[in-house]
Protein backbone atom coordinates (compact mmCIF):
# COMPACT_ATOMS: atom_id res chain seq x y z
CA UNK A 1 0.00 0.00 0.00
CA UNK A 2 1.11 3.87 -1.07
CA UNK A 3 1.98 5.87 1.60
CA UNK A 4 -0.60 8.49 0.01
CA UNK A 5 -3.51 5.68 0.33
CA UNK A 6 -2.51 4.89 3.78
CA UNK A 7 -2.70 8.69 4.38
CA UNK A 8 -5.93 9.29 2.59
CA UNK A 9 -8.26 6.86 4.87
CA UNK A 10 -10.71 8.17 6.68
CA UNK A 11 -9.41 6.47 9.88
CA UNK A 12 -6.38 8.89 9.78
CA UNK A 13 -9.12 11.35 9.76
CA UNK A 14 -10.81 11.05 12.66
CA UNK A 15 -7.49 10.19 14.68
CA UNK A 16 -6.19 13.44 13.22
CA UNK A 17 -9.24 15.08 14.74
CA UNK A 18 -8.50 13.67 18.15
CA UNK A 19 -4.99 13.58 18.47
CA UNK A 20 -4.35 10.00 18.58
CA UNK A 21 -1.73 10.02 15.23
CA UNK A 22 1.54 9.49 15.92
CA UNK A 23 3.73 12.75 15.12
CA UNK A 24 5.15 11.85 12.27
CA UNK A 25 2.35 10.49 10.66
CA UNK A 26 0.61 14.04 11.96
CA UNK A 27 3.21 15.79 9.83
CA UNK A 28 2.82 13.69 6.76
CA UNK A 29 -1.10 14.20 6.92
CA UNK A 30 -1.14 17.94 7.29
CA UNK A 31 1.72 18.01 4.02
CA UNK A 32 -1.32 15.73 2.38
CA UNK A 33 -4.39 18.42 3.18
CA UNK A 34 -2.24 21.10 1.47
CA UNK A 35 -2.25 18.97 -1.90
CA UNK A 36 -5.78 16.39 -1.53
CA UNK A 37 -9.19 18.77 -1.83
CA UNK A 38 -10.94 15.41 -0.50
CA UNK A 39 -9.16 14.89 2.36
CA UNK A 40 -9.23 18.37 3.34
CA UNK A 41 -13.34 18.42 2.93
CA UNK A 42 -13.43 15.19 5.08
CA UNK A 43 -11.11 16.78 7.69
CA UNK A 44 -13.51 19.84 7.25
CA UNK A 45 -16.89 18.08 7.55
CA UNK A 46 -15.59 15.85 10.38
CA UNK A 47 -14.53 18.96 12.54
CA UNK A 48 -17.87 20.37 11.69
CA UNK A 49 -19.83 17.38 12.92
CA UNK A 50 -17.83 17.07 16.44
CA UNK A 51 -18.37 20.77 16.89
CA UNK A 52 -22.53 20.37 16.69
CA UNK A 53 -22.07 17.22 18.56
CA UNK A 54 -20.70 19.03 21.18
CA UNK A 55 -22.80 21.51 21.25
CA UNK A 56 -26.09 19.31 21.39
CA UNK A 57 -24.26 17.99 23.82
CA UNK A 58 -23.53 20.87 25.74
CA UNK A 59 -27.05 22.15 26.07
CA UNK A 60 -29.48 20.42 28.50
CA UNK A 61 -32.09 18.34 27.51
CA UNK A 62 -35.59 19.11 29.14
CA UNK A 63 -38.14 16.82 27.54
CA UNK A 64 -41.49 16.60 29.15
CA UNK A 65 -42.76 13.29 30.07
CA UNK A 66 -46.03 13.25 31.48
CA UNK A 67 -46.64 11.26 35.34
CA UNK A 68 -48.34 8.36 34.09
CA UNK A 69 -46.17 7.53 31.18
CA UNK A 70 -45.09 4.41 31.77
CA UNK A 71 -49.14 3.59 32.57
CA UNK A 72 -49.90 4.79 29.37
CA UNK A 73 -47.17 2.49 27.14
CA UNK A 74 -48.38 -0.33 29.37
CA UNK A 75 -52.26 0.23 28.17
CA UNK A 76 -51.17 0.59 24.88
CA UNK A 77 -49.12 -2.21 24.22
CA UNK A 78 -51.21 -4.87 26.83
CA UNK A 79 -54.52 -3.53 23.59
CA UNK A 80 -51.88 -3.88 20.66
CA UNK A 81 -51.10 -7.40 22.17
CA UNK A 82 -55.29 -8.08 23.05
CA UNK A 83 -56.05 -10.25 19.40
CA UNK A 84 -52.55 -12.81 20.22
CA UNK A 85 -54.04 -14.30 23.24
CA UNK A 86 -57.40 -15.23 21.86
CA UNK A 87 -57.78 -19.00 20.91
CA UNK A 88 -59.33 -18.08 17.69
CA UNK A 89 -55.85 -15.91 16.73
CA UNK A 90 -53.66 -18.92 18.03
CA UNK A 91 -55.29 -21.40 15.72
CA UNK A 92 -55.55 -19.33 12.81
CA UNK A 93 -51.64 -18.64 12.97
CA UNK A 94 -51.28 -21.94 13.18
CA UNK A 95 -53.54 -22.89 10.45
CA UNK A 96 -51.25 -20.28 8.48
CA UNK A 97 -47.87 -21.65 9.45
CA UNK A 98 -48.99 -24.78 8.50
CA UNK A 99 -50.33 -23.86 4.74
CA UNK A 100 -47.02 -21.89 4.58
CA UNK A 101 -44.97 -25.33 5.97
CA UNK A 102 -46.80 -26.94 2.94
CA UNK A 103 -46.17 -24.77 0.24
CA UNK A 104 -42.34 -25.00 1.33
CA UNK A 105 -42.14 -28.51 1.54
CA UNK A 106 -44.45 -28.57 -2.25
CA UNK A 107 -41.84 -26.19 -3.50
CA UNK A 108 -38.67 -27.82 -2.17
CA UNK A 109 -40.19 -31.31 -3.16
CA UNK A 110 -41.21 -30.05 -6.85
CA UNK A 111 -37.23 -28.37 -7.46
CA UNK A 112 -35.76 -31.61 -5.87
CA UNK A 113 -37.38 -33.85 -8.26
CA UNK A 114 -36.26 -31.78 -11.31
CA UNK A 115 -32.92 -32.23 -9.95
CA UNK A 116 -33.28 -36.27 -9.43
CA UNK A 117 -34.92 -36.66 -12.75
CA UNK A 118 -32.05 -34.66 -14.53
CA UNK A 119 -29.76 -36.81 -12.62
CA UNK A 120 -31.90 -39.82 -13.63
CA UNK A 121 -31.69 -38.94 -17.44
CA UNK A 122 -27.88 -38.47 -17.33
CA UNK A 123 -27.15 -42.03 -15.70
CA UNK A 124 -29.84 -43.64 -17.86
CA UNK A 125 -28.14 -41.90 -20.66
CA UNK A 126 -24.65 -42.86 -19.62
CA UNK A 127 -26.45 -46.87 -18.97
CA UNK A 128 -27.78 -46.50 -22.52
CA UNK A 129 -24.27 -45.61 -24.03
CA UNK A 130 -22.32 -48.68 -22.50
CA UNK A 131 -24.86 -51.16 -23.27
CA UNK A 132 -24.77 -50.08 -26.50
CA UNK A 133 -20.77 -50.23 -26.63
CA UNK A 134 -21.11 -53.40 -25.33
CA UNK A 135 -23.51 -54.23 -28.47
CA UNK A 136 -21.34 -52.99 -30.79
CA UNK A 137 -18.93 -54.93 -29.27
CA UNK A 138 -19.97 -58.40 -29.14
CA UNK A 139 -21.30 -57.78 -32.71
CA UNK A 140 -18.10 -57.30 -34.15
CA UNK A 141 -16.38 -60.02 -32.01
CA UNK A 142 -19.54 -62.56 -33.64
CA UNK A 143 -18.70 -61.05 -37.00
CA UNK A 144 -15.08 -61.37 -36.93
CA UNK A 145 -14.79 -64.87 -35.63
CA UNK A 146 -17.43 -66.11 -38.48
CA UNK A 147 -15.63 -64.36 -41.09
CA UNK A 148 -12.29 -66.17 -39.70
CA UNK A 149 -14.15 -69.35 -40.01
CA UNK A 150 -15.23 -68.76 -43.64
CA UNK A 151 -11.70 -68.07 -44.71
CA UNK A 152 -10.42 -70.58 -42.62
CA UNK A 153 -13.33 -73.33 -43.76
CA UNK A 154 -12.98 -72.43 -47.43
CA UNK A 155 -9.25 -72.89 -47.20
CA UNK A 156 -9.74 -76.27 -46.01
CA UNK A 157 -12.55 -77.35 -47.92
CA UNK A 158 -11.74 -77.10 -51.21
CA UNK A 159 -10.85 -80.58 -52.15
CA UNK A 160 -13.77 -82.20 -50.47
CA UNK A 161 -16.23 -81.95 -47.73
CA UNK A 162 -15.24 -84.88 -45.62
CA UNK A 163 -11.86 -83.04 -45.58
CA UNK A 164 -12.77 -79.96 -44.82
CA UNK A 165 -14.75 -81.21 -41.75
CA UNK A 166 -11.99 -83.35 -40.77
CA UNK A 167 -9.63 -80.29 -40.85
CA UNK A 168 -11.91 -78.24 -39.31
CA UNK A 169 -12.34 -80.66 -36.48
CA UNK A 170 -8.65 -81.25 -36.13
CA UNK A 171 -7.91 -77.07 -36.17
CA UNK A 172 -10.47 -76.95 -33.29
CA UNK A 173 -8.51 -80.03 -30.92
CA UNK A 174 -5.08 -78.52 -32.29
CA UNK A 175 -6.66 -74.57 -30.07
CA UNK A 176 -7.60 -76.74 -27.34
CA UNK A 177 -4.58 -78.86 -26.95
CA UNK A 178 -2.45 -75.59 -27.47
CA UNK A 179 -4.54 -73.50 -25.05
CA UNK A 180 -4.16 -76.68 -22.38
CA UNK A 181 -0.30 -76.58 -22.88
CA UNK A 182 -0.07 -72.97 -21.94
CA UNK A 183 -2.14 -73.24 -18.94
CA UNK A 184 0.15 -76.28 -17.88
CA UNK A 185 3.09 -74.35 -18.67
CA UNK A 186 1.60 -71.16 -16.53
CA UNK A 187 0.94 -73.60 -13.04
CA UNK A 188 4.06 -75.07 -13.04
CA UNK A 189 5.89 -71.67 -13.88
CA UNK A 190 4.12 -71.08 -10.10
CA UNK A 191 4.51 -73.95 -8.15
CA UNK A 192 8.58 -73.47 -9.12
Amino acid sequence: MSNSNYICETENIAAYIEGDLDPVLASAFEEHLTGCSKCAAELKAQRLFMCELDSALASPLQLSVPPNFAQVVAVHAESDMRGLRERREHARALRLCIILSLAAFALLGFASSKAVFLSARSVAGKILRVVSFLADLIFNAVSGFTLILRVVARGLMADSRLAGVAGLLLMILAIAFLSRLISRYHRTRVIE
